[in-house]
């Protein structure tokens, strides 16, 4: 179980600057073990709700969390009350659902007035990614990262807000976070004229709020 907790204590501090300042409740879409949540409370928000697949994890998140719910989100946004969050985080949580553009869709009666969606996503053109699928041919799925074994969808910059707004939303923020660009894609980007400027970001963060 210590092996396995490891995956879900990140606590996403790249994230929490993308979270607007006043918020007074908060849903945390895959919580984990509660460490983002955590940090939102410790920001000053009064009130952070979390939605957590796992039992085992969420329990580690029971005591960090005002209110833990275990199950599927597609299933438990529903029986949430309606107009009751200044925003919605989802960490690295879309890219695992069969139908992320639907629990976009979820939240939008869950969003209190002025609420907003924040979402990270990672970037299938980074440049580590790009490199083994185009120069070695690989797309070799792992424990976690890019290549997440449980990653049903994948997703770029360009294709990100695609997902937003079929999904009801418009796009108040979209920035990359985790730069790792090295040498290499250096000189690629400066050759093929800046092309790849995407690639030097490991994920790329949302934030959204709903159609006027």
């Amino acid at each position: 179980m210590a092996e396995q907790l490891d995956y879900y204590t990140n606590p996403r501090a790249d994230v929490l600057p993308f979270v607007p300042d006043g918020l007074q409740r908060v849903l945390d879409v895959g919580c984990a073990s509660g460490l983002f949540g955590e940090s939102l409370k410790a920001s000053g928000v009064p009130e952070v709700w979390g939605i957590e697949m796992k039992a085992e994890v969420a329990e580690a998140a029971r005591p960090r969390l005002d209110r833990v719910e275990v199950g599927d989100c597609m299933e438990i946004i529903p029986t949430l009350p309606d107009g009751h969050f200044d925003a919605v985080t989802f960490t690295d949580v879309l890219e695992h659902l069969a139908w992320p553009d639907e629990a976009l869709r979820l939240v939008l009666p869950k969003l209190a007035p002025g609420g907003v969606v924040v979402t990270s996503l990672p970037n299938l053109r980074h440049w580590n990614a790009l490199w083994e699928i185009v120069m070695d041919g690989e797309f070799r799925y792992r424990e976690e990262g890019i290549f997440d074994r449980t990653h049903l969808r994948f997703f770029t910059k360009k294709s990100i807000p695609d997902l937003l707004v079929r999904a009801g939303y418009e796009i108040v923020r979209l920035e990359g976070i985790n730069p790792n660009p090295g040498r290499k894609f250096a000189l690629l980007n400066a050759l093929f004229l800046r092309k790849f400027e995407d690639g030097r970001y490991l994920q790329y963060v949302v934030v959204a709020r709903p159609k006027r």
